[in-house]
């Protein structure tokens, strides 16, 4: 599938990666991507190259998208998950199974900003 760069309302970038079948890779290429992101933003070269003409970006580092099938998240998954830095603000979705229909979140889990990479769980 393909990867995106977004930023938010509130001016945060936002990596998305995006997995259409079970990957055991999805959590570690979303951090690869997140590093990449993270290093050229605390550089400010999103702005400098016109990346988000006439947005401002929240300094803050980018936020991570981890977006799958629901059911076809990879078992591993969630191990991987806990190794995360802290520092990295992840989100897991899993979406419904007919995302070409129509993307529906059927669940999120978040990272725990209070419990160094364990994950609360959210419903959609």
């Amino acid at each position: 599938m393909i990867d995106v760069l977004a930023v938010t309302l509130e001016g945060h970038l936002a990596v998305l990666e995006l997995k259409a079948d079970e990957d055991i890779h999805l959590p570690l290429q979303g951090v690869d991507y997140w590093s990449r992101v993270d290093w050229h933003h605390r550089r400010g070269e999103f702005q400098r190259f016109g990346y988000f003409p006439g947005r401002e970006l929240s300094p803050d580092p980018p936020l991570l998208l981890l977006v799958a099938p629901a059911l076809h998240i990879h078992p591993a998954t969630d191990t991987l998950l806990r190794y995360i830095s802290p520092e990295i603000d992840w989100t897991l979705m899993g979406i419904d199974e007919r995302w070409r229909d129509g993307v529906r979140v059927i669940f999120r889990k978040h990272a725990d900003p209070q419990s160094e990479g364990r994950s609360q769980g959210l419903p959609a």
